[in-house]
């Protein structure tokens, strides 16, 4: 069997329109060089910039412990039964329980300086994205809903609820509230 030489036109390009070709094709070699730098600037740029946010945490939780370490080592002292057991009876008590309030009011000047406030509540009306409605229950002394006890506080870090308070909640004055017999 013979092999049949294939023939092939020869196609005539002018050379200007070649030339302008190869500078098109070397114009976009040159994009797509950009694109892949442009590409492992802005990977190394989210690598560095997770980096600086778990630092940055780090750095704040470091803070937030080195001010709470004081109140953990007050809070071991009022625990040390061997200073305890020298008090009398009485004093010891006494003692033990000033103690617990001067560390339980340290506690809370730390944390206030860090942001944390407690929500105030009772008189004040119910509202939902601050406060988790436990009962609803009448009240002569309250209108309809308005918080008249808090089972639980809530707290805010700065604007941001990170606690709900639990609270009870008037449904208004018993007559409002019961069904009247005209119906």
């Amino acid at each position: 069997m013979k092999k049949k030489k294939e023939h092939v036109d020869e196609i005539t390009v002018p050379v200007k329109s070649l030339e302008m070709l190869e500078e098109k094709a070397h114009s976009l070699d040159e994009c797509m060089d950009h694109l892949k730098r442009l590409k492992a600037e802005f990977e190394n740029y989210k690598k560095r910039h997770e980096r600086i946010l778990m630092e940055n945490r780090q750095l704040s939780n470091e803070r937030l412990i080195k001010e709470l370490i004081p109140v953990l080592e007050n809070l071991d002292r009022a625990m040390d039964k061997t200073s305890l057991a020298s008090l009398s009876p009485l004093s010891s008590t006494e003692s033990f329980f000033e103690g617990v309030s001067l560390i339980n009011s340290q506690l809370k000047d730390t944390l206030k300086k860090q942001g944390l406030s407690r929500m105030q509540t009772i008189g004040l009306p119910f509202n939902p994205v601050l406060h988790e409605a436990l009962m609803h229950v009448p009240s002569e002394q309250y209108p309809e809903d308005v918080i008249i006890e808090e089972v639980h506080g809530g707290y805010m870090l700065y604007d941001k609820v990170i606690k709900h308070a639990q609270v009870i909640v008037s449904k208004g004055s018993i007559q409002s509230v019961q069904p009247s017999d005209n119906q």
